[in-house]
């Protein structure tokens, strides 16, 4: 399995959406046991947004010698968040917080969808399941303004690059657009052709070809500089050089 597979890694745990540390180390390409040590070390940061879930395995002949069974932890949303923010940031690593973002509200979406699905009677074999202290708190947890909230806030933390791939990555899959439905603007912001070129998988130099086929700048002794009809779309940095920052809109 590698970031780009198709294979869901959020999975429901008692009617909540979890994803397993090992899928987290496998998809960012870091060792298990560092992952773990990471939860570890700061358990008592994890257990602000929930308990700790984990499964503990039979033990595997390499652990038969030292006595130490395996243990496998399943983080919900608030805490993958957490464990993917204290790792270094690499394309890897941010491409896997995109997809995680996008893996964890699809299963709300899902699990919102199941319960607004009227209960079809059975005519025979109907067993009802037991309802215990721990589902009737997932289920007060799962209504629609702390579901909201929660993905809020996880929009804002993410920064606009990852935002834009997020919401491209949603409207291509469900014809929706998170940004719009959340009413985050990112039009008035401006950005480097690097930055740009992120969001569309460019490389600068393209960016900047692009930005000068459609007339919005110009090289002058080797500097770009904004046109006329380039100015409705990016600003001039005076800095130690002169760098042109743009919308999003003029190259999307």
């Amino acid at each position: 399995m590698n970031s780009n597979s198709n294979t869901n890694i959020v999975e429901l745990i008692d009617n909540e959406p979890r994803i397993s540390h090992r899928v987290i180390a496998e998809q960012t390409e870091n060792k298990e046991h560092s992952v773990s040590r990471l939860i570890r070390d700061n358990s008592h940061k994890f257990e602000l947004f929930g308990v700790i879930g984990f499964e503990i395995h039979k033990l595997s002949e390499t652990n038969l010698k030292d006595g130490r069974p395996e243990k496998t932890y399943f983080l919900n949303e608030q805490q993958a968040t957490l464990l993917i923010s204290m790792m270094r940031n690499n394309d890897i690593v941010l491409d896997f917080k995109v997809r995680l973002v996008a893996e964890f509200f699809r299963m709300r979406e899902l699990l919102q969808n199941q319960k607004s699905q009227p209960i079809q009677p059975q005519t025979q074999n109907l067993q009802l399941p037991e309802i215990g202290n721990s589902t009737e708190q997932i289920i007060e947890l799962k209504n629609d303004v702390l579901e909201t909230s929660s993905l809020i806030e996880i929009l804002r933390n993410l920064n606009p690059i990852d935002l834009f791939r997020l919401d491209k990555f949603y409207r291509k899959f469900h014809n929706f657009s998170l940004l719009e439905h959340f009413e985050i603007d990112l039009d008035l912001q401006f950005f480097l052709p690097t930055e740009l070129g992120r969001m569309i998988n460019k490389s600068p130099v393209e960016v900047n070809l692009i930005l000068e086929h459609k007339g919005f700048q110009l090289r002058e002794n080797g500097i770009w500089k904004l046109t006329e009809i380039g100015r409705d779309f990016g600003i001039e940095i005076n800095g130690k050089f002169v760098q042109i920052k743009w919308k999003i809109k003029s190259i999307v």
